[in-house]
């Protein structure tokens, strides 16, 4: 049981309770051979909250570990088996979305997107709200690997920050 035990802990992020880095990295890899394999579609979304230092400054680190815990469990909650969700980097997170088209991913996105401008968390004595920014990629077959899946889905993040953050971008390429 204490081998089991430090598997599990090995493979789960201590704060949230989920997968943490090196887990999902194993689940994406997977995936991704299990889609160049069987030719099914395969999308991922990184997720990160936006001005996530401000909730810290103004709140508190344990008020910021709080809103991580609170969105994992939102996350863990809200995504459908066989999707697989870890947190990725501080405030960043990895969906992993088997036969998933990337239509598929972007109604997800859509529909956390909402669900957590609605959420409110609280924190003492008081409610915190967030919003977050989604990046999103297909799988492209045979032309490229799980590092440049990473990659494109990482650039869409990137561009739905700058494009005023509370949205989700689709990688074009």
């Amino acid at each position: 049981a204490v081998i089991a035990q430090a598997d599990e802990v090995s493979h789960t992020d201590a704060l949230t309770f989920i997968p943490n880095r090196r887990q999902i990295m194993i689940d994406l890899q997977n995936a991704v051979e299990f889609s160049e394999r069987y030719g099914t579609p395969l999308s991922i979304s990184m997720l990160d909250i936006d001005h996530f230092k401000n909730i810290n400054d103004i709140h508190g680190h344990s008020a910021g570990d709080e809103v991580l815990r609170n969105l994992a469990g939102t996350l863990r909650q809200y995504i459908r088996h066989p999707d697989t969700i870890g947190r990725f980097g501080g405030e960043e997170f990895l969906i992993v979305l088997p036969h998933s088209t990337m239509k598929a991913a972007a109604e997800q996105a859509q529909r956390l997107c909402e669900l957590i401008r609605l959420s409110l968390i609280p924190i003492g004595e008081q409610e915190i709200s967030m919003t977050v920014s989604i990046g999103i990629a297909q799988y492209k077959l045979h032309k490229e690997d799980w590092q440049s899946l990473l990659n494109r889905a990482d650039a869409a993040l990137y561009k739905a920050k700058n494009n005023g953050r509370d949205r989700w971008v689709v990688s074009e390429e």
